[in-house]
Order: structure tokens, then C-alpha cells, then sequence
């Protein structure tokens, strides 16, 4: 039996031709004389006085940075001056002058860009609290933040959207933001709605990708159709050609995703963007996520823009060979009545206080918690308990990254009441050692050692 893993519903990757290598080591090659260029400018110079170009930089510089930023633009600024002047005016000449302040994509659509990317990357809480105020700045409404951020749970997990979550709610109370949110979930079959955006997302290749991995995981395969590409993706608060982008930056910020990006690169030309905002994308990534990650995903949408060059974009296929015919597994009240019932048996505490914490926000996001997490995953039946959560403690000790901090102690907790030993939760941490790392290992030991003293559990060697 051959198994294909394709990323995200992308197909599978296929042997690169010689002339699609050439092509996407051109990129990366282009893009490295840029970084060459960048660094050369910023640190083969004198610092003392700037010319008048550096000047105009800076100028344009400060004007985007004031149009994000809003009131509190220099906060940032003022926070660098200490340690240093010049990184401080490099943030501005740089990042705003150089990056954001280009005409190819509206201030409006970079800071979604931003905002989408630093959920992403589930560390840097100061940098989304400064680009969540940023959207609003920039024109977004209240919901389409907070559906920015929740439409994470598809491709980075719900702590960095929990994480995300809590940032916009600190904004908005910190802005008097009147903000009164409903549920709004879709309507229809979920497995139709999914069927349907794969359609629109992906031409003649929407079964292919509806039907990927069937033979060793079905459940995998109709969870991405139902939950993430039915459920999330109809979500009306946001228009999907702005999940589109939104996406993209996801996957980019994640890195070693290049099947995505090429899905996702497509589906954006797919909804409108072009290829010259989408370069813009690759353009302002590296500062938010990295050169690294940024260039890797040069390679893949260079393809992209290169075959939809030569053959051009097939429009949404009728072709779903029996998958139209399919309709949604359970109702959302099945499986919500499953997920209360296993998180009531591993958390010894009523669900509904998980989904009531974030009523004031995103009603939905505690209702997919219960709904997905505990009733579609935890509520599976091949495993135990107890091997899902030490599986969940290792699973968060590898991520290692500060979303990742309060939900580790949930499931430290979580495993103790489920019948893991102190001697099985320490050996879960450090099981991450070869594969995360001591740092990593440390933090989340720390963690757990504040569950265990809150607790008082000790283990046998201590006793």
C-alpha cells in the first residue's frame, strides 16, 4: 500500500524537474543579493550622520510607522533607544521605510499580513499587541481581528490562537473598543461547505486532496474537509480572499511547509490577489518571521506564479468523483456532548467554564475547544487517557514557544488526574530532550515542577 502525507491538503510532492529547481534556486538567489544589498546599506556605512536618502527613508519611514502605530507609534522607538540608537533607526529606515511603506500592497493588507504571521508565531505577544492595534489603525473591524486570529486553530493549533485571543481582548479593552460578539458559525453541511472551498481553492485536484490519506487515517481526511476547510473557512465575519492571505503568512511564518505554500500561493491568486502583492508578502515577511523561512518559500510560489503563467488558473471543478454526495459525519451537538463528557473525565470540572471564558471575545473559540479538540480528538477511541495527555505534555514541551506556557500546565494537570505518576509526566518532558532540546526541556520542567508543588506531588525518589 503507498501512502502519500501531503501539507495541508496540498498534493503530494512530485520529483522537481531540473528547470523548476533552476527556477526556484533563481529566486533564492535573486532575493539573496537583496539581503546582501539590505545588510550592506545598514551596516557598511558610517552612522553618524545620515545623507539626504537615508534621511527620506527614515521620513517615510516614520509616516508608516505613525499610520500603524496611530498615537502610540514610538512606543517601540522609545523602547530601543537605550540600547541602541542605531537599531532604533534602523527599525524605522528599515522595516517602515523600506518594507512597509512600499506601494504594491495597501498598509491595510500588511498589517494582516503581520498580525496572521505573529500569531504564527505564538512568541512575540509585545510585537501582536502593537499589530493587532495596528489593524484597527488601518481600518479592520473588530471581528475581522478576532476572526484573524481564530482561523489559526486550522494551521498553527488553538494555543497560539488561545494566546492570539487574549492579545485582542487586552487591545480592545485597553481602546474602548464597543465590542459585542456573536457566534457565527456557518450554515450548511460542513463536508459540502469543505467540498466546495477545495473546489474553489484548487480546481480539478479537490478530490485528491479530499481523499488524501483515506487508506491509513479516514477520520484525517474528512476532519480537513469538514473542520478546517467547512467550518473555518465559511466563517462569514471574514471574507475569504483576506483568509487567503491571511493563511499564507501562516504557513510561510511555520517554515518546512513548502506544499502548503504552493496550495496557498494558488488559492490567493485564486481569490483576487496577484502576483505582485503576493511577492510583496515574500517582500515583508523576512521582517516579522525571518530570511530564512521567508526565502524558503520563495522557491515554491515561483513555481506557482510560473505554471499559472504558462497554463493559466482552472476554474472550480465539477469533478468530486462520489465526494459531493458525502455529507457531514455527526452534528456539532454530538460531537459537543462527547467533548464535554471526556473533559469532564480529565479535567474534574464542568466544559462549560472553558467555553464561557471567552464569550466576551470569541464565543466560538471555547465551543471548538470542547467541540473538536475533546470530542473529535481526545474522544477517539484507540488511545487511552492518559497516553493522550503525557502525549499532549510532550507534544507542548517540544513547541516549547510562550502560547504553549499555560496550556502545558493545563495538560501537566490534565494527566495527573487522568492517573499519570510524577514519575510519567517527568518522563514525558524529558523524552523532548533529543528532539527539542535542553532549553526547551527546562522551561516546560519548570512548568510542571509549579503544577507539582500546587499540587503537592512528589515523586517516589522524593518521598
Amino acid at each position: 500500500m503507498k501512502t502519500h502525507i501531503p501539507d495541508d491538503g496540498a498534493t503530494p510532492e512530485r520529483p522537481q524537474s531540473r528547470l523548476r529547481r533552476r527556477g526556484a534556486l533563481a529566486a533564492t538567489t535573486t532575493i539573496g543579493f537583496v539581503i546582501g544589498a539590505w545588510v550592506g546599506r545598514y551596516f557598511g556605512r558610517p552612522t553618524q550622520q545620515s545623507s539626504a536618502p537615508e534621511n527620506a527613508r527614515y521620513e517615510r519611514g516614520l509616516e508608516a510607522l505613525k499610520a500603524v502605530g496611530g498615537p502610540d507609534y514610538d512606543r517601540t522607538v522609545q523602547a530601543l533607544d537605550p540600547l541602541s540608537r542605531d537599531m532604533s533607526r534602523l527599525n524605522i529606515e528599515g522595516p517602515y521605510g523600506d518594507v512597509m511603506s512600499r506601494p504594491g500592497l495597501a498598509l491595510k493588507s500588511r498589517e494582516l499580513v503581520n498580525v496572521a504571521a505573529i500569531t504564527a508565531l505564538a512568541s512575540a505577544r509585545p510585537a501582536l499587541k502593537y499589530h493587532v492595534a495596528g489593524m484597527l489603525n488601518t481600518g479592520w473591524r473588530p471581528e475581522e481581528i478576532v476572526e484573524t486570529v481564530l482561523h489559526a486553530v486550522v494551521y498553527v493549533g488553538f494555543p497560539a490562537a488561545q494566546n492570539g485571543i487574549w492579545v485582542v481582548r487586552e487591545v480592545f479593552r485597553e481602546r474602548g473598543v464597543d465590542y459585542r460578539p456573536t457566534s457565527a458559525r456557518p450554515e450548511g453541511d460542513a463536508w459540502q461547505l469543505g467540498i466546495e472551498h477545495l473546489r474553489a481553492t484548487s480546481g480539478d485536484r479537490a478530490s485528491e486532496i479530499a481523499g488524501a490519506l483515506t487508506d491509513v487515517a479516514p477520520d484525517l481526511a474528512r476532519l480537513t474537509v469538514e473542520f478546517a476547510h467547512g467550518e473555518i473557512w465559511n466563517r462569514p465575519a471574514m471574507s475569504v480572499k483576506d483568509r487567503a492571505l491571511a493563511t499564507l503568512a501562516m504557513v510561510i511564518a511555520n517554515g518546512n511547509q513548502d506544499n502548503a505554500v504552493r496550495y496557498h500561493v494558488e488559492a490567493c491568486l485564486r481569490s483576487g490577489w496577484t502576483r505582485e502583492q503576493l511577492t510583496e508578502v515574500l517582500i515583508q515577511l523576512p521582517v516579522y518571521v525571518g530570511w530564512p523561512k521567508a526565502l524558503a518559500a520563495t522557491g515554491p510560489a515561483l513555481e506557482v506564479f510560473q505554471r499559472v503563467e504558462r497554463e493559466g488558473l482552472t476554474p472550480a471543478s465539477a469533478r468530486t468523483e462520489g465526494l459531493a454526495s458525502q455529507r457531514q459525519s455527526e452534528n456539532a451537538g454530538t460531537r459537543y456532548a462527547r467533548g464535554l463528557d471526556a473533559l469532564g473525565r480529565i479535567s474534574k470540572a464542568s466544559g462549560k467554564a472553558v467555553v464561557n471564558s471567552f464569550d466576551d471575545i470569541a464565543p466560538d473559540l471555547g465551543r471548538y475547544i470542547v467541540e473538536f479538540s475533546y470530542g473529535d480528538v481526545f474522544g477517539r477511541p484507540n488511545l487511552d487517557l492518559k497516553t493522550r495527555e503525557l502525549a499532549t505534555v510532550a507534544a507542548l514541551t517540544a513547541k516549547g514557544t510562550a502560547a504553549d506556557a499555560v496550556p502545558l500546565k493545563v495538560h501537566v494537570h490534565a494527566a495527573l488526574n487522568v492517573g499519570a505518576s510524577h514519575e510519567e509526566v517527568v518522563e514525558a518532558i524529558m523524552h523532548m530532550l533529543p528532539y527539542a532540546g535542553f532549553v526547551s526541556v527546562q522551561q516546560a520542567m519548570t512548568l510542571a515542577a509549579e503544577v507539582f508543588a500546587e499540587r503537592g506531588v512528589t515523586g517516589e525518589s522524593n518521598q
